[in-house]
């Protein structure tokens, strides 16, 4: 790697950082939701500061080209987070039906209200 591309994924890797911090502080994004951004960030500051370490994980792996498995750790990453927000959002989407429900009995419950209130002004 050399030390302009080095610098520029510090670089981008340090802005992404920075803004994950602030997005978190703005509360736009959970705690919950960006460990794992957190941890991807994290990872890719220290390969772009430590080139070194993908060759040695890919051969302790045994795999023959390091940029497959930094390729494979994506991915990985990648999935987790689609995972945990499919089951956010699955959680979210009982939630709203709930609060539909309760908000369609409420308005029943208050159209009732209407009615006995409209029949006590008309006795």
């Amino acid at each position: 790697m050399t030390y302009i591309l080095q610098l520029i994924a510090i670089g981008i890797s340090v802005l992404f950082l920075f803004e994950l911090i602030m997005q978190m502080k703005k509360k736009k994004i959970s705690e919950e939701h960006s460990v794992l951004w957190m941890m991807g960030v994290i990872g890719i500051l220290c390969l772009s500061i430590f080139p070194n370490i993908l060759t040695r994980v890919a051969h302790f792996l045994g795999v023959w080209w390091p940029p497959a498995t930094l390729i494979f750790f994506l991915l990985t990453v990648l999935v987790i987070i689609g995972y945990r927000h499919t089951v956010s959002i699955t959680k979210m989407e009982a939630e709203i039906k709930e609060l539909a429900m309760q908000v369609a009995l409420l308005k029943e419950q208050l159209h009732e209200l209407q009615l006995e209130k409209q029949k006590d002004r008309k006795r």
